[in-house]
């Protein structure tokens, strides 16, 4: 599941996943599409912005966790109090994308 609300970079990263042969359920925009597919689908792994507008994804990872989904942030910073409050989710910074996006997911689901 990808949930990222800039659809440039939810372009960049689909592509990024479907290049590794992932499935991608989304781009998903905001927390409450996100918290929706969820509840739909139980993806095995998410991708999430920390920023959406509106908001941040705090609540969907805690959700994330209750069900024991593994999930990691994407984000243009580190410096957020959804990061701190979840700390062993593996954080990929924006500009990094290309180079660790895959192997931090195949790390995080295998």
């Amino acid at each position: 599941m990808l949930v990222e609300d800039d659809p440039v970079v939810a372009s960049i990263m689909t592509d990024i996943l479907e290049r590794a042969d992932y499935a991608v359920d989304g781009p998903h925009a905001t927390l409450s599409d996100g918290i929706e597919a969820l509840a739909e689908r139980m993806p095995a792994g998410a991708i999430l912005d920390i920023r959406l507008r509106g908001g941040d994804v705090g609540l969907l990872a805690d959700d994330l966790e209750l069900y024991g989904i593994p999930y990691l942030f994407c984000s243009g910073g580190f410096d957020h109090p959804v990061v701190r409050a979840h700390r062993k989710a593996p954080l990929i910074l924006k500009p990094a994308l290309e180079r660790n996006l895959i192997s931090t997911l195949e790390q995080m689901l295998h």
